[in-house]
């Protein structure tokens, strides 16, 4: 086994030592270092790029949490009068008028706990079988007690599975 071995060893090495005198290809020292500076120089514009995105965010997140804006709009406000008693007939007569009004802008309102309350859940009323239960045990307390008693009994029991038992079918063309 060790022969085997050693031998391989020699053609391995010998394989080798054939590839070491080989020369890389002129201008391979040149390739490398352009390869290294355009992997530096993308590297650069990324970091600049993600750098302006994170500045850009920051500057819309103050701008736009900066709290409540007073705008000054001007709106149009027709103003309708009738000229009365003045004129023979009667004539409507539409000014508009540039009105300045104050707009607040307001914040999004955290929405409010919803009421919690006392019972949770909510009681709903008595079925009819449940009034008709409470009445007999109000009218007879004791028959109730023992019917609970007997039906309590019974629960505690194991439950028997009785065997399936499967008759055999039989075909028309059988003896």
């Amino acid at each position: 086994m060790d022969n085997a071995r050693d031998k391989l060893d020699r053609l391995i090495d010998g394989a080798l030592a054939s590839y070491s005198g080989a020369e890389p290809l002129a201008g391979l020292e040149a390739r490398v270092m352009n390869r290294v500076c355009v992997v530096g120089a993308r590297r650069r514009w990324l970091a600049w790029g993600v750098g302006l995105a994170v500045a850009a965010s920051v500057v819309v997140g103050v701008v736009s949490w900066s709290g409540p804006k007073t705008m000054r709009k001007k709106t149009p406000v027709a103003v309708v009068a009738s000229i009365g008693p003045q004129v023979a007939p009667r004539q409507t007569v539409v000014a508009a008028v540039a009105h300045r009004a104050d707009v607040r802008v307001k914040r999004a309102v955290r929405p409010r706990a919803l009421p919690k309350l006392e019972q949770f859940p909510t009681p709903t009323p008595l079925t009819a079988e449940e009034r008709a239960l409470v009445a007999f045990i109000r009218r007879d307390p004791k028959e109730a007690e023992r019917l609970f008693a007997d039906w309590r009994k019974r629960t505690e029991l194991p439950i028997e599975i009785q065997p399936v038992q499967i008759a055999p079918l039989l075909s028309e063309d059988a003896p």
